[in-house]
C-alpha cells in the first residue's frame, strides 16, 4: 500500500474474532483498531475516523444495529463504509441494513479471501 495505511475498526464482543481479524487485516497492510462493544465502537469511530468499520450485529451494550444507525446519523462529520461480519442470518440483517456501495454483509463463515476482497472494495478510491 502506498502512503498511509487504511484505518480499520473492528467492533465485535468476541476477543477470538478480534485476534483473527486483526492478524488477517494487518498482514494485508491495514492499521487495525478494536472495540469490544457498541459504546466503545461509537467512541472509537468518532476519534479515529476509520476508512472501514467491520461490525458484528449480535453483541451487548446496544448491538451492531444501534452502532450502524448512530454512525449513519453522524454522516455529516464523516462517511464510513461498513463490512457487516456476523453469524446472524443474512435475511434478518438485510431487513434492517441494505447492502450497497458502502455496505457488504458477510457471514462469520466467510473465507479469508472473501473478507479481504470485501474490505478492498469498500476502501477503494
Amino acid at each position: 500500500m502506498n502512503g498511509a495505511k487504511k484505518k480499520l475498526l473492528i467492533v465485535d464482543d468476541d476477543k477470538t474474532v478480534h485476534s483473527i481479524l486483526k492478524l488477517i487485516f494487518e498482514r494485508a497492510g491495514y492499521q487495525v483498531f478494536a472495540a469490544l462493544d457498541a459504546m466503545q465502537g461509537m467512541m472509537m469511530a468518532k476519534q479515529i475516523k476509520p476508512d472501514l468499520i467491520v461490525l458484528d450485529i449480535m453483541m451487548p451494550a446496544g448491538g451492531g444495529f444501534a452502532v450502524y444507525e448512530r454512525l449513519q446519523m453522524m454522516s455529516g462529520s464523516f462517511q464510513v463504509p461498513f463490512l457487516i461480519y456476523s453469524s446472524m442470518d443474512y435475511a434478518a440483517i438485510a431487513e434492517k441494513i441494505t447492502e450497497g456501495p458502502s455496505v457488504i454483509i458477510l457471514s462469520k463463515t466467510a473465507k479469508t479471501e472473501q473478507i479481504l476482497e470485501a474490505a478492498a472494495r469498500l476502501t477503494a478510491g
